[in-house]
């Protein structure tokens, strides 16, 4: 996240910014219809569009088409071909997909807008680093809250000392999903897709703005994130999946603070992301429906904050006020980078451990999507949460004791506790 009015062009467009999407189904629909509404602005022109499944996307197609917009089935192609037809290469594809993308599009001179996370792993992100680095280009990466007022307000409140010095943030959110969300593509909930290392999970998908967020609050500067210097984990897994469904992790930064966080898509209840700032004088309570809190000495007020539809248009905004030369917060790879170490030193941390099938529920909601869930899980994760102890200290029968690792020097991914299935034996498995 910086503060800049430099335009990434050599000078600013004259005209509407020329956008070349990757992909309009899945999250891509959600692209799609935040640029549709900036072209129809007149802030943003379509260029061009890959497509690679067009049995399911007549209606797209004929969207396209019908405006004389090439549509291409493979994003090399539109790569290749969309010179002269395309300024700006939006990414909202799986996260196996987001590295070779990203190099291919700057090494062309294309700006880039990756989702998040920016990639799966550090060693990728640093390949993202090194495209940049050649073709003079900063990439800008969905994590849609890092481009909010109201994001950079919270920051700069603890920098001001608003609430004192911060001793520790606490966040949870309980996401049940079920196999329908697992089975709407080919690597979710995936450690590794064959090609690429994936390690889908809450952690490192639905969930992953929490971390964002967590990092960039923890920074002791106002553009900066902390990086993380100590993770205490435990994973587990109720869904027949690669990656864990489950997990309590707790960063160590080198500001100091302690950041404890719970996630899931195991439990039966909803319980929408919350993120609690502690300082010795007070607390921030940042919530993913509604306002944002402040309490001071026992004295709370309330602080407004954008709906979803608005926080995307807004990043937008953002990223095209970048490219008009116009001063913009922005999300790059230095700042999307934390979110990967703390997913990658999870799992280099700890081993994911399967809860036992007496403790597991299988729920099938109104449409008849099934949905593995743990028993109580809710309770065991609030007062995880509220009392800042692990599951095993809160009494979960299925809970094991955490791991931990000093990460300060972690730069890269180990594969620990994950099998890599392009390597010796696995490759064969895959094949069959």
């Amino acid at each position: 996240m910086i503060n800049t009015s430099t335009s990434p062009f050599s000078e600013p467009p004259r005209g509407p910014v020329r956008v070349g999407l990757v992909g309009v189904t899945g999250y891509g629909s959600a692209y799609f219809e935040a640029l549709t509404r900036l072209v129809d602005l007149g802030r943003v022109a379509w260029g061009a569009v890959t497509i690679i499944n067009p049995e399911e996307t007549a209606e797209q197609i004929k969207f396209f088409e019908e405006r004389s917009v090439p549509v291409f089935g493979d994003y090399l192609e539109m790569l290749e071909e969309g010179k002269g037809l395309i300024d700006w290469v939006c990414i909202p594809t799986g996260i196996g997909w987001h590295t070779r993308m990203v190099v291919e599009s700057l090494a062309r001179g294309y700006q880039v807008t990756v989702e998040k996370p920016l990639a799966p792993t550090l060693q990728d992100v640093a390949e993202i680093q090194e495209a940049e680095r050649r073709s003079g280009i900063s990439i800008s990466v969905g994590f849609q809250y890092a481009y909010q007022k109201e994001t950079w307000d919270i920051k700069k409140r603890l920098l001001a000392g608003e609430i004192g010095t911060v001793r520790r943030i606490d966040c949870l959110a309980l996401w049940g999903r079920g196999g329908a969300y697992y089975s709407r593509n080919k690597w979710s909930g995936r450690l590794h897709d064959g090609e690429s290392w994936i390690l889908d999970s809450p952690l490192h998908n639905a969930l992953c703005h929490l971390i964002n967020l967590i990092l960039f609050w923890s920074g002791d500067e106002l553009g900066k994130e902390a990086n993380i210097v100590k993770m205490q984990a435990e994973t587990y897994r109720a869904k027949p999946i690669e990656s864990y469904d489950t997990v309590r992790s707790v960063a160590t930064m080198d500001s100091g603070i302690e950041a404890a966080v719970v996630l899931s898509h195991s439990a039966h209840q909803r319980f929408d992301p919350e993120i609690r700032i502690v300082g010795d004088r007070g607390e921030i309570v940042w919530r993913f429906i509604g306002d944002y809190e402040v309490e001071i000495a026992g004295e709370r007020t309330r602080h407004p904050k954008l709906g979803q539809i608005a926080v995307r248009d807004h990043m937008f905004d953002n990223i095209l006020d970048r490219m008009e030369g116009k001063p913009a917060r922005i999300c790059t790879s230095d700042l999307g980078r934390g979110t990967v170490k703390w997913v990658n030193t999870v799992h280099d941390t700890t081993e994911i451990q399967d809860i036992p099938r007496a403790y597991r529920r299988a729920i099938r909601d109104e449409s008849g999507d099934v949905f593995d869930t743990v028993a109580d899980l809710e309770y065991f994760a609030i007062r995880s949460f509220r009392e800042r102890k692990t599951f095993k200290e809160v009494g979960a029968p299925w809970a094991v004791q955490p791991s931990a690792a000093d990460v300060a020097n972690y730069d890269a991914f180990l594969a620990t506790y994950c099998e890599d299935p392009t390597e010796g034996e696995a490759v064969q498995r895959i094949a069959k």
